[in-house]
């Protein structure tokens, strides 16, 4: 992240504090040009690794697969997008929650051969 870009994103609340079973979410907000991702982090309480939640590349959602039903991430990557803790019940669900903005790029490549 650039120094200039710092100020263009902000992620709310900045703290949050729930009763089991209650829904908490989080909102990410970005204004950098040409940046089409939002991700989603965690990190649990008494762990150092981030581990990937899911993405929202434009309006594309992709969710990691431990983390299905428990979560889920609305909005659009080029501007907004929301973290729902949908159940928060477990230990491993307490801890920080980082969102970051990025810019999509494709690696694959696909090549056509036609025959003579």
């Amino acid at each position: 992240v650039h120094l200039s870009e710092e100020k263009q994103r902000s992620q709310t609340p900045a703290e949050a504090l729930t009763s089991p079973n209650v829904q908490v979410s989080l909102s990410f907000t970005h204004k950098i040009q040409n940046y089409d991702t939002i991700l989603w982090y965690q990190r649990s309480a008494g762990d150092t690794a981030l581990k990937l939640i899911g993405y929202m590349v434009y309006k594309d959602l992709t969710m990691e697969p431990a983390f299905k039903g428990k979560f889920d991430i609305s909005g659009d990557g080029e501007k907004t997008a929301d973290l729902h803790i949908l159940n928060p019940t477990h230990p491993e669900d307490s801890g920080e929650y980082y969102g970051a903005a990025s810019q999509h790029s494709c690696k694959e490549s696909h090549s056509l051969i036609q025959k003579p």
